[in-house]
């Protein structure tokens, strides 16, 4: 491999594999670390994985696929750092050594392949943190010890094979294991036991195990010789089988990793040539048009604006975070189109347009119900979860940036889902902000935007929590913070704050405020969600609670307003919020988790 191949920075995507390439991978390599996907695959490859070649990947969303080659030595400790990717495959090489627990800090994984080496040891138990992990193949290798019962908590595992091991010890019951008839999976440990159904020897109490040593011992020279016959048999057999299966970039895992394409033409059919009539919205970097497709689908289909710099880095953003990103409260990707002059992205269709149109309908739009308390409450719960997932439980930390009614759509079922990523940040364990305030961290709406982003020039997720806060004071006023009503120091949140909790009629919207009269639990309940929207709000980033602990109380407040939980305990939930806000502020003023 020519260590020229690696100078340009931008290099995204590089596909060498089914070539005859020898030698080392260029460490070289790790210059590019702006690298989405990488297959080397079927080539003659040899030495040792650079450390700093795979420490440079954190960029890396879609896979890495180094399989079938002769690679020798362990596997590096820093495979912790693609912690972006969705499938790693090494199998079919002569990598030895343990299986690194860092493996499992790669929390986005969802197809890891490690077959057909020569790794050793007992199969790490972190590989149970692997929450979107659909398939793992560790099978041909020389693991010893028992399967983990951790293993049990993969509750999205469809596929497991750790054939062909040294393995021993009982099955786990639980997750993917249990009413399985895939006896090809488990075959060639002469260790495990478990039910019948796998065609394993039932696993003995220590009373049976002592009465059947005797036999074992007997037994024993008879059946490694049939097994060693039988193993070396079904080795060949299986090695052309899985070669052709399980993490051949051809297959069905990596064509799951590929979007739809649609031509220009489709998409100009699919929107009756971007009339009008189909026109849903029109944003900073581009428009939104419904559409058709042939298959009757009705999609979004956002069109960029391109003569607008700033929308070619909102298109690359956009992709490379809707590509990552699975939650029912998020909206979801079908696919991305760029052709010559023309870039932008089909997404899912939410019938019940934006928030923004149900709080400030048009005097001639009939069609926008008119929300509720409950319903109000039932879309920030959504919203709050969907924010939850960005801030808490994405692989990488993202901060949305720019939070607000418009970008929160309605689907059928009135199910909130946030939207446009264009301006978002994605934050990485070990990174530190390098955008100033002058070139990105005032790309928020006016009104929107936390405070200090203007002092001191950085994004955090008490950004996008001050955003919620507002978002929420919007809901039960009606007002929008950049109303005409707001001059001088006066704002949306020092506005709702001045009455409350005494003179609510004076700042609640009729709407809600004929709900309130309808019973003091109602009544407790808009007091506590405009408690939360305040806290949200609020001019130091040090008194905002975290998403996670929003979403929880709003949940219990959902709850309470249906009934479930005592008006009592209403006020407790809230206090233990403040805590929670508290006790956070204090971990966080000792460390970098939170910066400005």
């Amino acid at each position: 491999m020519p260590y020229s191949l690696c100078s340009p920075q931008q290099l995204r995507r590089l596909l060498l594999q089914h070539n005859n390439l020898s030698g080392e991978i260029p460490v070289v390599l790790a210059g590019c670390q702006n690298l989405e996907l990488i297959d080397l695959s079927y080539n003659k490859l040899g030495g040792r994985i650079p450390p700093d070649f795979i420490a440079s990947l954190k960029n890396l969303v879609f896979y890495l696929n180094l399989s079938w080659n002769s690679l020798e030595g362990s596997l590096p400790l820093e495979m912790s750092k693609i912690a972006m990717a969705q499938a790693i495959d090494i199998s079919g090489n002569r990598l030895t050594g343990l299986i690194p627990i860092s493996l499992g800090d790669c929390t986005a994984l969802e197809h890891l392949n490690l077959s057909h080496n020569a790794f050793e040891g007992a199969i790490p138990d972190s590989l149970s943190k692997l929450q979107n992990l659909l398939e793992m193949d560790l099978s041909t290798n020389s693991l010893s010890g028992s399967i983990p019962m951790s293993l049990e908590r993969l509750k999205v595992l469809q596929y497991m094979n750790v054939s062909f091991n040294n393995l021993s010890g009982q099955i786990p019951k639980g997750g993917l294991f249990p009413n399985r008839t895939v006896i090809e999976l488990f075959m060639g440990n002469p260790g495990l036991c478990g039910p019948a159904n796998y065609s394993l020897p039932p696993c003995l109490k220590k009373s049976q195990e002592k009465h059947s040593l005797l036999k074992k011992i007997v037994l024993s020279v008879v059946g490694t010789i049939a097994f060693i016959l039988c193993s070396f048999l079904l080795l060949i057999l299986w090695k052309y089988k899985l070669s052709s299966q399980l993490f051949h970039p051809s297959n069905f895992i990596f064509r799951r990793l590929s979007y739809p394409k649609f031509s220009y033409q489709d998409l100009v059919t699919a929107t009756a040539e971007f009339d009008e009539s189909n026109l849903l919205g029109v944003g900073n970097f581009g428009s939104v048009y419904k559409g058709i497709l042939r298959d009757g689908k009705i999609v979004a289909i956002k069109a960029l604006n391109l003569q607008n710099e700033e929308a070619h880095k909102s298109f690359d953003t956009e992709c490379k975070v809707l590509g990552r990103i699975r939650h029912r409260n998020l909206i979801k990707i079908i696919s991305a189109f760029s052709y010559s002059g023309f870039k932008g992205l089909v997404l899912q269709f939410a019938s019940n347009g934006s928030l923004e149109k149900h709080l400030h309908p048009a005097r001639d739009d009939q069609e926008f119900c008119k929300l509720g308390l409950e319903d109000c409450l039932s879309i920030a719960v959504d919203v709050a979860h969907g924010m939850e997932y960005l801030h808490h439980d994405c692989p990488l930390q993202i901060v949305h940036c720019d939070l607000k009614p418009s970008n929160v759509l309605l689907d059928a079922n009135m199910t909130a889902l946030v939207t446009d990523f264009g301006i978002c940040r994605l934050i990485t364990p070990n990174s530190i902000d390098s955008f100033s305030a002058a070139t990105f961290a005032l790309k928020g709406s006016i009104g929107y935007i936390a405070p200090e982003y203007g002092l001191w020039g950085g994004v955090s997720t008490k950004g996008d929590v001050y955003s919620y806060g507002i978002l929420i004071l919007e809901m039960v006023t009606r007002k929008r913070p950049s109303d005409d009503m707001f001059v001088g120091d006066m704002n949306l949140q020092k506005w709702v704050r001045s009455a409350f909790p005494d003179r609510l009629a004076d700042i609640v919207h009729s709407g809600l405020l004929r709900d309130m009269n309808e019973s003091m639990e109602d009544n407790r309940c808009l007091l506590s969600f405009i408690h939360v929207g305040l806290l949200c709000s609020s001019e130091s980033p040090r008194e905002r609670p975290s998403m996670r602990d929003v979403a929880r109380f709003l949940e219990s407040l959902k709850t309470s307003s249906m009934g479930g939980v005592v008006a009592s305990n209403l006020t407790a939930t809230i206090s233990d919020l403040l805590r929670n806000t508290n006790r956070a502020e204090t971990l966080a003023s000792d460390s970098q988790s939170s910066t400005f």
